[in-house]
């Protein structure tokens, strides 16, 4: 590894590795590097220092440096992330904490990892690599001064590049316009309010409302594990194709549906004082909804149901303690975890007993949250067989309540997507960055008792969220809707023109949203930077 100058300098020996490699995955878009803090440290390990215990201290100093620097420059959660999870990470089983770790590597990444250190060992001694690793940085400080020479094209070089170019491709805004394009988002956002009416139509058909709430399914889940075409999906009336949750994480997400007769606040200001204007259910209760609360869980996990009682005023008894439900897995957590079908078959019990003349149910669902396993099993269930497992019950149950006959609407609105496939920035089951990916979840509506309905969904093709979800809701009481066959207005009419949201989406720690085409990601108080790049 000599490198010598004549002034004793011993070139960066093994740390040309380290430095490599980063370029290569800064290149490759999986990590950001940052090269003048890079530069810096390389400066310090070029210095040469004669006396031994000094330079031990250095290469001390130096590793604490690069271990940082890399968990600065990487995707990986931030410190402040892991601090506001710790409490959830507490809960999981030791079995699925190993299987996360274990899925975590990326044995591809190892592999290649294993390839650059024969190859350092083979040549260090035949090849100078601190002077191309050197050259490397040099290299990547001018980058940019290329690129800014390559974006003032020729009027006739402008023109070849705009026929060439993608529509879809945006041009990349600094960090200061996309704040200021958050916060005027933020803004616009608390103005809004959902169109519930404040009482009921004359002669009106009641009807029930059940809002299934599930956690861990996304369109690209969906996609990923060929269920997309299910045959239960097209059995509902209505399918909005691009809703987004607004958030990656449970809590947020049922806070968020419970919430939705406002517009989208921001991920500190949902966890702020109630908001009772924006109370989904208890505008419903005033409107003569009886409510109810089931859950295939305890709720007690990351104190989940306290949290909805706190923040929404979620007041109904948790009717599904102490009952004897069939289990169907056990949770990431340990947890028993209820069987769907049979939940809502306990549902559908429960308010026929009731004889309440209308009704608004929210059930939670975590069947398919990520780690949840057989009983007696010490593996999780892969994410494939849980999801048709729940789609094909969901067939079965709206089978049996459609010969029922009895009024109801329902509503399939997940929390956020399993991350199944996960991108070359976030590894496959991890959510901390709420990329839209795993927020545009497939929301359902199904409307039983009305008869004469097309065949076929009407899709909801704008972005939307919780405040059009809730404005359907709120058309569907005014319009009186289960009172014709058919409808009280058509379909079409009835999802015409709701409410849209711009795709912006939140967990505490990071913050994701598209502008003019780029996909942005804020971690804490840092800069907005293009996701992946």
């Amino acid at each position: 590894a000599g490198f010598g100058f004549g002034f004793g300098w011993q070139g960066l020996g093994a740390w040309n590795l380290y430095f490599l490699a980063k370029m290569g995955l800064a290149s490759a878009g999986y990590l950001s590097l940052n090269l003048l803090w890079n530069a810096v440290l390389a400066a310090a390990l070029l210095i040469p220092i004669p006396w031994r215990p000094v330079r031990w201290l250095r290469t001390l100093a130096a590793l604490v440096a690069a271990v940082l620097l890399l968990w600065s420059e990487s995707w990986l959660p931030g410190w402040e992330s892991i601090e506001q999870n710790a409490g959830g990470i507490k809960g999981f089983s030791a079995a699925y904490v190993m299987e996360l770790a274990l899925d975590f590597i990326n044995w591809q990444m190892v592999g290649w990892g294993v390839f650059g250190v024969l190859l350092y060992v083979l040549f260090k001694d035949a090849v100078r690599i601190t002077v191309i690793t050197l050259c490397c940085f040099v290299g990547m400080a001018m980058t940019p001064l290329f690129e800014a020479l390559r974006a003032d094209p020729t009027p006739l070089e402008d023109a070849v590049m705009a026929e060439a170019a993608p529509a879809a491709q945006g041009k990349v805004s600094d960090s200061k316009t996309v704040e200021e394009w958050y916060q005027a988002f933020l803004n616009y956002e608390k103005e809004r309010r959902a169109e519930l009416p404040t009482g009921i139509p004359e002669k009106d058909v009641p009807f029930d409302i059940l809002l299934v709430n599930v956690c861990s399914l996304a369109n690209d889940d969906l996609a990923a594990v060929n269920l997309d075409t299910h045959p239960v999906l097209n059995r509902f009336n209505v399918r909005f194709d691009r809703f987004n949750s607004a958030t990656s994480y449970s809590g947020p997400a049922a806070l968020r549906l419970l919430t939705g007769a406002c517009g989208q606040p921001s991920h500190n200001d949902l966890y702020g004082e109630r908001r009772t204007e924006c109370e989904t259910l208890n505008r419903l209760g005033a409107l003569g909804y009886t409510q109810h609360l089931m859950l295939d869980h305890s709720g007690e996990y990351d104190n989940f149901l306290q949290t909805l009682r706190d923040k929404t005023g979620l007041a109904a008894p948790l009717e599904t303690a102490g009952k004897p439900i069939p289990v169907r897995y056990m949770g990431f957590d340990d947890e028993e975890i209820s069987d769907d079908l049979a939940l809502l078959r306990f549902w559908q019990r429960t308010i026929t007993r009731a004889k309440e003349k209308r009704s608004v149910t929210f059930m939670n669902l975590i069947s398919l949250h990520d780690g949840n396993r057989l009983p007696r099993h010490g593996r999780s269930e892969p994410f494939k067989p849980r999801a048709k497992r729940f789609l094909d019950d969901l067939s079965v149950f709206m089978r049996e309540l459609d010969r029922s006959g009895r009024r109801v609407m329902l509503v399939i609105a997940p929390e956020h997507g399993a991350a199944v496939r996960g991108d070359r920035i976030q590894a496959p089951r991890l959510r901390d960055i709420p990329t839209l990916r795993i927020t545009e979840v497939p929301v359902l509506v199904k409307f039983f008792g009305v008869k004469g309905l097309p065949d076929q969904p009407i899709h909801v093709t704008s972005d939307t969220s919780w405040l059009a979800l809730t404005s359907l809701i709120g058309r569907t009481l005014s319009t009186n809707f289960f009172s014709k066959k058919g409808g009280a207005v058509p379909l079409q009419d009835l999802v015409k023109d709701l409410p849209e949201t711009h795709p912006v989406s939140e967990n505490g720690s990071a913050k994701i949203l598209e502008m003019k085409g780029v996909e942005y990601l804020k971690r804490n108080d840092g800069d907005w930077k293009p996701y992946g790049k």
